[in-house]
């Protein structure tokens, strides 16, 4: 699946998503509320090799609107896994803005164990340092996009 991100102003861009069976969805966004945290998931999905979050949920074929589907009805079976993979990634928002992997680790420690819950194998602190460099590359990206012009990000888990 490809993931275009079009800038069109400061506040606004459009997410389109092209699956491998050619079907398309888009929509315009605001950035301040959508683009970081959009872009965590792919980060963070991608680092983990998660195909049951946010995008992975899109590329085989869930709808934008299942995936916000607060209900977690469209969903179905898939709601639990994608509910983690979330809240994971609210947490995660701190190292978006550089807070150092030993911290970040921390506070998720303390949330799952609160809930009585353990961290997936594969969170560890250079997860969380590698999630940080590829954001900083998207984001770096990002920045280099011109107004009206397009960021395509290739989706796959590798």
């Amino acid at each position: 699946m490809d993931i275009l991100l079009t800038k069109l102003t400061n506040d606004a861009h459009r997410l389109e998503i092209v699956r491998q069976d050619g079907s398309r969805e888009a929509a315009t966004l605001e950035t301040r509320s959508y683009l970081l945290h959009d872009l965590l998931h792919l980060a963070v999905e991608t680092e983990a090799g998660l195909t049951t979050g946010f995008w992975g949920g899109l590329s085989r074929g869930r709808t934008l609107a299942d995936m916000n589907d607060r209900s977690g009805q469209a969903m179905g079976d898939a709601s639990a896994e994608l509910l983690a993979v979330e809240q994971i990634v609210g947490v995660l928002t701190s190292a978006a803005k550089g807070a150092p992997a030993a911290g970040v680790l921390a506070a998720l420690r303390s949330w799952t164990d609160a809930q009585g819950r353990a961290l997936p194998s594969w969170l560890d602190e250079a997860f969380i340092t590698r999630a940080q460099a590829r954001l900083r590359g998207f984001l770096g990206h990002w920045r280099a996009t011109a107004h009206g012009h397009t960021m395509t990000v290739a989706w796959g888990v590798r």
